[in-house]
């Protein structure tokens, strides 16, 4: 199971050529980091885009869909800025250009969102926490009843497919120490997830609130936007704070306060279920497994490419912490926050 793929091949020189001919973008421009597309941020006259070349791979229905969700997002004012697609010198808000050996691939331009990434943070504030569990519980109430065919697609970073993904990747995994802590945490989600899977609501969610994908002003207190929509899935709706809390609690000096912040501003805004809050721990945990196995996985593939591996040690020490965090304790704190918000 893998949607792992190489970045496209295009130098500078052909990326500017490309933007300038089909979006009319020209100015100063810099190479910005991803997973799967080419990103390069341009200062036009008219302010500053980024210019994405997807993969070869990728489905023009997905990005169809993602311009639908901004849209979205932007008329239920969800967050203080929402990058809105460009329109082509065409008229089209997706466009293809060729490579070296004839791939076509799809572009677009996106309004570059001003601020800091998340991740520029050494400490993640309370405040910050909050916020973002209260933004990602807006986006997923603005995307109520949303769907699209291009949802509808394979997707390694899926937590119904979890358990696959690691029997899939384990062997990957540098020792016995790291594969039996990460088997420690596959009981927790065969025991307590896999049993009332059918019986969880679902949503169209972002599926990704990582550090890089989360826009932070100056203060550190508040989110200004979320970025990165390429993993948008219809799934149980409790992944979507699990992941976030997950991402917040690395590094942290008491990861589970982390977590219960985001978590108390998601339940603030759209009110978790007690099923769901009881699977909060096992799915964060889950999201952590998830990582380092298909990181290991990304790493084969691509052993040059650091930014596969950008928080990999620090999940390995969370989840070195989290194994001594018994499942009651994390239940009775999640409980806690939400009954008190």
């Amino acid at each position: 199971m893998s949607d792992s793929c190489l970045l496209p091949e295009f130098d500078s020189a052909k990326v500017a050529e490309i933007a300038r001919r089909l979006f009319a973008l020209e100015g100063p421009m810099k190479q910005l980091h991803g997973e799967r597309d080419l990103n390069f941020l341009i200062d036009d006259a008219r302010g500053k885009f980024v210019f994405k070349i997807a993969n070869a791979q990728e489905s023009p229905a997905m990005l169809e869909c993602q311009h639908q969700v901004f849209q979205r997002l932007a008329e239920a004012q969800v967050f203080p800025s929402v990058a809105t697609a460009l329109e082509s010198v065409k008229g089209n808000l997706i466009e293809t250009a060729r490579d070296t050996q004839d791939n076509e691939h799809y572009c677009r331009a996106l309004p570059f969102i001003d601020g800091h990434l998340w991740a520029d943070f050494d400490e993640s504030k309370l405040e910050l926490l909050a916020d973002l569990g209260h933004r990602l519980a807006l986006l997923d109430q603005a995307l109520a009843g949303f769907s699209h065919p291009g949802l509808e697609r394979p997707l390694l970073w899926n937590m119904e497919s979890a358990l696959p993904v690691l029997d899939d990747y384990k062997p990957l995994l540098a020792g016995i120490a790291e594969r039996s802590l990460v088997e420690h945490f596959e009981g927790g989600y065969r025991e307590r997830v896999l049993p009332v899977q059918n019986e969880l609501r679902r949503a169209v969610i972002h599926n990704d609130a990582n550090r890089q994908n989360v826009i932070v002003d100056e203060s550190g207190q508040q989110v200004l936007s979320i970025i990165d929509f390429g993993d948008m899935l219809d799934l149980w709706l409790v992944v979507e704070p699990a992941i976030a809390a997950a991402y917040a609690m690395l590094d942290e000096p008491d990861p589970l306060l982390a977590a219960q912040a985001l978590v108390g501003g998601y339940h603030r805004a759209l009110p978790l279920t007690s099923t769901e809050i009881g699977l909060l721990f096992d799915l964060i945990c889950m999201r952590l497994c998830m990582s380092v196995c298909i990181c290991a996985h990304q790493r084969r593939l691509e052993p040059d490419n650091d930014y596969l591996s950008i928080d990999e040690q620090q999940s390995w020490d969370l989840l070195d912490r989290l194994q001594n965090i018994s499942y009651s304790d994390a239940h009775d704190a999640f409980i806690e926050t939400c009954c008190s918000v």
